[in-house]
């Protein structure tokens, strides 16, 4: 009898730049195989790009967020974020207004440009000028790509 292999290989890509990969090998001509590789791949998928879940900043059990958790998630999600353009001096009144806490400067120009190498946030101008604003998206879930590198059969005697 002849037998029909299949591979299958899926990587995904996060936000960033970690990648999750499965791999599956079967048998084509095996009912069994097919359903059990096709249910492994999505349980996989499934596993990789549910978002996160998103935890309510106003929820007293939320504490234990950092400044820079509490300030990426308030410029995503909040209604009272700024729509344009903003200043680093902007968001640090907003800021300590929301969260009744001081915090410097320089840490909100620190929170904002590292959410700007990571592709949250837009710049322009100077340094002395500087302006930020949320990248716009058509979702809220966090981006990812997903790659099926490979697919192969092979007939074998």
């Amino acid at each position: 009898m002849v037998k029909v292999a299949i591979k299958v290989r899926v990587e995904v890509t996060d936000e960033g730049g970690v990648k999750s990969a499965i791999e599956k090998e079967g048998d084509l001509q095996s009912e069994m195989s097919r359903q059990l590789t096709i249910r492994d791949v999505l349980r996989f998928l499934e596993a990789q790009l549910s978002p996160p879940p998103v935890r309510n900043l106003y929820d007293p059990d939320a504490e234990d967020l950092t400044i820079k958790e509490r300030l990426a998630s308030f410029l995503r999600y909040d209604e009272k974020a700024p729509k344009d353009w903003f200043t680093s001096s902007q968001i640090k009144k907003i800021y300590e207004e929301e969260y009744e806490e001081n915090v410097r400067l320089s840490t909100i120009s620190t929170y904002l440009a590292s959410m700007h190498s990571d592709g949250i946030l837009e710049r322009k101008g100077s340094r002395a000028k500087r302006q930020y604003r949320s990248v716009p998206t058509e979702s809220t879930e966090a981006p990812r790509a997903v790659n099926i590198v490979q697919i192969t059969s092979k007939i074998q005697p």
